[in-house]
């Protein structure tokens, strides 16, 4: 097996107990002693447990030693690399399959690069040794060992809430004055120009009451409140009302909708602006409190919108969405916007993966029965297959059960999708070899499979369609769609090698 000698250095003791200290470090150790040295032991840990992951993603396509050199330097050079000052794009990247993380850019942390050194010693050690057979002891230790290196390098601990949101509006003489981020901040216009006033009251003295409808100076039958009066529910959040103002012209017996944040794209703009442990803060995430007051021409009204920052009514009846920016504090809440290709579907791209690699697992299936039919033993190549979903299928039953109302339910599904991506990956892995020129095959409709599934939601990211939910549906039809291109691929893999020629060659050769 070409990939045996990565799995036993996957599985080697030293990189399984580096697995073990990584995920007690990030969860347990950090969290009670957070400080200098559980900082480096996470970065040690995971400096010796990364090169043979990658080792098993290069050792099909270059020779072991070529693949072992480059997993490690590869490991050490992107270590460098975020810590040096790439952590920003890390962490951006890192939270689209993970959540919100953060990656930290400290030059101290280089002091953990020898570790690779330790990493290269387990390598020799598995190389030194001679090959044991292809049996069923080094699968099951691969499979055992697979799903908690997934977990330990994607599972890492979340940052802390540091959400910036503008959680109050109103107005004192002729400035407009917000609460944001723990400070209060006044500017003349409302819209740009703010600077630092003072901190935000202790929490110990009594709360304001937010202000959540508020006249017009000049005809007090003129009204604006915010949707909900202040008062957030599941079903506004779901129905994407909580972004909005209401407005009434004849004293609050009729009220119409003024501005809001369009209900179809709600979803898009509130996964834009993600919570640690995705938990919801409803009030971050709504209009909480408006104010108006008169300007020459007629009134404006601001509105404070949470981690949108504030909308803003001018004079002539003109609704926007502005910033609210003090570089001096570093304040700096922004909008976003309603579409963007790309944007958030980490979810999708979790689930795509998922796919990829239940399609693979199908393939390799298919290539090794027709395999082992020739010897007799077809129905054993359905093993793999039949063991992940006897896993999966229960696994995420009790996610879904337990973690219905969970407030860390994202969290939930990314320990979930990170062990079954690792038994999947380690049940593909240790399939019997198959033929190397044509196994790419299953990888392409694997990959196929999932883009398959990924393209809806790209679509929803850009307007097409507006809303979340036909994306999941129009996205399993398609990867389903793909199943017969991975059948196809996995029997053409596994085909019988083309017979030895017992026959003289045509045209004979002279004097034959």
């Amino acid at each position: 097996m070409r990939t045996g000698v990565f799995l036993r250095w996957a599985a080697h003791p030293l990189t399984a107990g580096a697995i073990a200290l990584l995920l007690l470090n990030d969860h347990v150790f950090k969290p009670a002693w957070p400080g200098l040295v559980t900082g480096k032991l996470s970065d040690v840990a995971g400096l010796v447990v990364a090169p043979p992951l990658l080792g098993l993603l290069l050792g099909p396509v270059l020779a072991a030693r070529v693949a072992a050199v480059t997993a490690v330097l590869v490991t050490g050079a992107g270590f460098a690399v975020v810590k040096l000052g790439a952590a920003g794009a890390a962490s951006a990247v890192w939270s689209v399959v993970n959540g919100p993380s953060a990656v930290l850019a400290d030059p101290t942390d280089l002091v953990a690069l020898p570790a690779l050194g330790l990493s290269w010693w387990a390598w020799r050690r598995v190389r030194a040794v001679p090959p044991v057979p292809d049996g069923l002891a080094i699968r099951w230790r691969v499979v055992v060992v697979m799903p908690f290196a997934v977990l330990a390098i994607t599972a890492t601990s979340a940052p802390m809430d540091t959400t910036q949101a503008v959680e109050s509006v109103r107005g004192e003489g002729s400035q407009v004055v917000i609460q944001a981020a723990g400070r209060i901040y006044g500017s003349a216009s409302g819209v740009d120009g703010w600077k630092f006033l003072s901190d935000a009251p202790a929490p110990s003295e009594p709360p304001r009451r937010p202000q959540a409808q508020a006249c017009a100076p000049e005809a007090a039958a003129h009204c604006y409140r915010v949707h909900g009066d202040g008062v957030f529910d599941s079903g506004d959040r779901r129905g994407g009302r909580l972004f909005g103002v209401d407005e009434t012209t004849d004293g609050g017996r009729t009220w119409h909708t003024a501005w809001e944040v369009p209900a179809a794209r709600w979803e898009f703009v509130q996964r834009q602006h993600p919570f640690p442990a995705a938990v919801l803060r409803l009030s971050k995430l709504a209009s909480t409190e408006v104010l108006v007051r008169a300007v020459p021409g007629g009134h404006e009204v601001f509105v404070a919108n949470g981690v949108e920052g504030l909308a803003v009514r001018g004079a002539a009846g003109d609704w926007r969405r502005v910033p609210v920016v003090d570089a001096g504090t570093g304040l700096d809440i922004r909008p976003v916007p309603f579409t963007g290709f790309g944007r958030v579907i980490g979810d999708a791209v979790s689930t795509a993966g998922l796919l990829a690699l239940l399609a693979l697992l199908i393939g390799t299936t298919v290539a090794a029965a027709r395999v082992r039919a020739r010897l007799g033993r077809g129905l054993t190549a359905a093993a793999p297959i039949a063991l992940f979903l006897f896993l999966a299928v229960p696994i995420s039953g009790a996610v879904a059960f337990f973690g219905e109302n969970a407030v860390m339910s994202t969290t939930l599904w990314s320990v979930t999708t990170s062990c079954l991506v690792g038994i999947g990956t380690a049940l593909v892995v240790t399939q019997p070899r198959l033929r190397r020129p044509r196994t790419p095959a299953i990888g392409a409709a694997a990959v196929l499979t999932g883009l398959a599934f990924t393209a809806p939601a790209l679509g929803w990211t850009v307007g097409y369609p507006q809303e979340h939910a036909p994306t999941v549906v129009l996205g399993l039809l398609l990867a389903a769609a793909c199943l017969p291109v991975v059948v196809a691929a996995g029997w053409w893999t596994g085909a019988r090698d083309p017979d030895v020629l017992t026959e003289p060659p045509w045209p004979p050769v002279p004097g034959a």
